[in-house]
């Protein structure tokens, strides 16, 4: 049975750390190299895993096995069964991931602190010109969808 993928999980309010690089701001080390491999090879048994796992560090079956429950639990796996073994993926692709973390903090922040958010926003991004002109673009672009370019 193929679980539903309109319900998307909570990503970032879940524990964000800011300033461990990547998708480590919402997951912990060995949470972050599963969701790695998945990304990178979609339906893994927690066998397969273990093993591309053992290829860089000594690691316990079960603790593979708790691991892609816990993930499977937060909403980022999908899990399906193949025969006696549960075969995971990842629920959303590592853009949509990204853009989910992106869009909850954001979202927290501009429910909670909208003017002082997007004066921290437009000065982070305004110090980076490559980042001000894409932000001037997507603006552009969100206007001319909305029709009022």
């Amino acid at each position: 049975m193929t679980e539903s993928r309109t319900r998307r999980p909570r990503i970032a309010l879940r524990g964000f750390k800011p300033g461990v690089p990547g998708v480590g701001t919402v997951l912990g080390e060995l949470e972050t190299l599963v969701m790695e491999l998945l990304w990178a090879q979609p339906r893994q048994t927690v066998t397969e895993v273990e093993r591309r796992l053992l290829e860089s560090r000594a690691i316990a079956h079960t603790t593979v096995l708790t691991t892609l429950d816990r993930l499977h639990r937060k909403g980022y796996l999908t899990r399906n069964k193949r025969g006696k073994a549960f075969v995971y993926a990842p629920r959303l692709s590592r853009d949509e991931f990204e853009r989910g973390m992106a869009e909850e903090v954001l979202g927290s922040l501009l429910g909670d602190f909208s003017g002082p958010a997007l004066s921290a926003f437009v000065d982070l991004v305004g110090e980076d010109s490559i980042a001000l002109e894409r932000l001037e673009v997507i603006i552009r672009e969100k206007r001319r969808a909305r029709g009022q370019a």
